[in-house]
């Protein structure tokens, strides 16, 4: 019988990051799969990144993680968002070839020396004595591993659903898992279903695209990996374009909408409320004209083009008639109808923040099975899984993924706190501290982590240090060099107010009409020697710093108040009945979600500032902590003070 330390169920995005960050921490890992060619397989769209989940990529990269490095060799678009923001919401989107991407992945899997991979499908947990052993494949043979990984995305009873037809399936072409849902329940885990969907697939030799806005791709948006300072596909650069529904479109679904699954009361799961159907959309914004939708090449060379933004249960032919009226597709040739489907997932309030169940010790969980949506979001779960499954198997303690250090800990810390009611999307505006977890300086936050733990590799570790030993000294250098009111001629000849007083050339930033070009060139006039060096990634950061000094200052001290509260520990089995003057609702709220520390117990909804002040009266005076006095400052930090 074969043994492993850790055991990953599933081959998608979180489980190729769960595998792989448990592999590079030199652990025996096994990954089960169903197909191994479809390992990497994009059964939606192809698209990486977009907003807040191109955080999640960069950060997914900075820990180490595949998704960004495959990305980048089988990119084939590539366009900056947010670009009218600020940096916090600023980041990339990209689409690959799908033909490339699982095939580079499946590359990946076989050159790692600690991973092996297996064909078959696991029907239940073997677990003996209360203990968790491994797994049982549905052929009755048991594979024994020290912790399993469930990352089995739609597969768990997985229904989809075309119209009024129904096809017991996870995704098109593949069967659903039919009895690890059992196992899951047996244990007391608490599933319900969720509904995703896809668009149709249309060729594109059939689409009029004089009719279609053309979006080129802009490559000096930069790589998605930090390893790299630009993409380099094996193919080139494409566009996509764009269209929109009309008036005639939602007559078309109007008429139609009791053929849909979903409208014709064919579907129990819950959907996305950030990515709805296109029937969702003419029924919940009935005031809106158009919507509109974009037409995205799936690979370099094939006809099969995604209609972003159709996502749809409706019947085949239905689409096929919609279709037609978006101006562009009047004689498109549908390839492949969307469909919708609905899959088991588990509460993720039964998980510890490190994504290991509360009920059964070395089981952990990732991805869509925790009720989300999308590649990245999957992909950040599947690597703290990944790292925290590796640990525990040799009795380390886990590893904290804070929500001030990564958006990646927004959404774990979401998902075991306040839970989920329907598939959860990472939005930026679900950090508080946004401003500090921007995309471009994702490798600042966690590539020390990945250092740490030891999957960066060694050119990625190289790089990373002397790109931030340039930005630091690039810093350093600025806020040496002063300017003061004896410089007034040199400023008021560039059309500046010259300083009322001293002040270093990097507080020059602060003023919005001074960017660090203009700072350097206040400098060389002055006559103030500053050699900063000339990559465009560390002059970026020098004036991110330098322009937002205030801002970051002020946000980093609420993250360490925050943080303050995030290191209160609270004891396992502490008796939340033994605080005198509780609520009733947050007593009966904390005993049941079993709160790690004092912050995730404050994040829970419905209890109440006043509980947590009381909280931590409690546990400093009955385990006599040594933790620092908790000052009313860092208590204005818990919600609702």
């Amino acid at each position: 019988m074969s043994t492993f330390e850790v055991l990953v169920v599933g081959a998608g995005h979180a489980g190729i990051e769960a595998a792989l960050a448990s592999a590079r921490m030199g652990r025996r890992t096994l990954c089960v799969t169903i197909r191994k060619d479809r390992i990497g397989h994009l059964p939606c769209n192809c698209s990486i990144g977009g907003p807040a989940k191109g955080h999640m990529a960069r950060e997914v990269d900075a820990l180490g993680g595949q998704m960004g490095v495959t990305t980048d060799l089988a990119m084939t678009h590539i366009r900056r968002v947010g670009t009218g923001k600020g940096p916090a919401v600023q980041t990339v989107r990209a689409h690959v070839c799908k033909d490339l991407y699982p095939i580079l992945m499946q590359e990946v899997f076989a050159s790692e020396p600690n991973l092996t991979v297996i064909e078959a499908m696991v029907e239940s947990l073997w677990i003996e004595s209360g203990r968790l052993m491994g797994v049982i494949l549905n052929d009755g043979s048991r594979i024994e591993s020290r912790s399993v990984i469930l990352t089995t995305g739609t597969f768990l009873n997985g229904l989809c659903h075309e119209g009024r037809n129904q096809t017991v399936a996870a995704r098109h072409g593949e069967p659903a898992a039919v009895g690890l849902s059992a196992s899951l329940r047996e244990l007391g885990i608490r599933l319900r279903r969720f509904k995703t969907g896809t668009t149709p697939r249309v060729a594109k030799s059939s689409i009029d695209w004089d009719k279609t806005e053309w979006m080129p791709s802009e490559p000096e948006a930069g790589a998605i990996s930090f390893v790299n300072d630009a993409p380099s596909p094996r193919g080139e650069l494409l566009p996509c374009w764009q269209t929109r529904t009309n008036l005639n479109t939602h007559e078309v679904i109007a008429a139609n909408l009791q053929e849909s699954a979903m409208y014709g009361g064919r579907i129990e799961g819950i959907g996305p409320r950030y990515c709805p159907s296109i029937e969702d959309k003419i029924v919940r914004f009935a005031d809106k004209d158009s919507h509109p939708v974009f037409l995205e090449q799936e690979t370099w060379h094939g006809e099969e083009v995604y209609v972003q933004g159709v996502s749809t249960s409706l019947p085949a032919a239905v689409q096929q008639a919609l279709l037609e009226t978006i101006p562009g597709l009047e004689k498109v040739v549908m390839l492949r109808p969307g469909y919708a489907v609905e899959y088991d997932m588990a509460d993720p309030l039964q998980l510890t923040p490190h994504l290991m169940s509360k009920l059964m010790p070395g089981l952990f969980l990732a991805g869509q099975l925790n009720g989300t949506s999308g590649y990245e979001e999957a992909a950040g779960q599947g690597i703290v899984a990944g790292i925290n499954a590796a640990r525990w198997t040799r009795e380390e303690e886990p590893m904290d993924f804070p929500r001030n250090g990564s958006f990646i800990g927004v959404m774990v810390d979401d998902l075991v706190t306040k839970g989920v009611e329907d598939p959860y999307r990472m939005l930026t505006a679900r950090s508080e501290h946004r401003l500090l977890l921007r995309h471009d300086n994702a490798d600042e936050r966690l590539t020390p982590l990945a250092i740490e733990l030891g999957i960066a590799t060694e050119a990625r570790r190289k790089r990373f240090e002397e790109k931030w030993e340039k930005i630091e000294r690039g810093v350093q250098q600025l806020e040496s060099a002063f300017v003061s009111p004896a410089h007034e001629t040199v400023f008021e000849g560039m059309g500046l107010a010259a300083p009322k007083g001293k002040q270093s050339v990097f507080e020059l930033m602060k003023r919005p009409e001074i960017d660090l070009q203009k700072c350097l060139e206040i400098a060389a006039a002055i006559g103030l020697e500053i050699q900063l060096d000339d990559e465009p990634k560390v002059l970026e950061q020098v004036e991110l710093r330098g322009r937002y000094a205030g801002y970051l200052v002020k946000q980093q001290r609420l993250a360490d108040n925050q943080q303050r509260l995030d290191d209160l520990k609270i004891p396992d089995g502490w008796d939340y009945h033994s605080v005198n003057g509780l609520s009733f609702e947050t007593r009966e709220k904390l005993t049941r979600l079993r709160p790690n520390t004092v912050g995730q117990a404050s994040r829970v909804p419905g209890v109440r500032p006043t509980d947590i002040a009381l909280l931590i009266g409690h546990l400093r005076g009955k385990l006599r902590s040594k933790a620092p006095a908790l000052s009313e400052t860092v208590i204005s930090t818990i919600p609702g003070t």
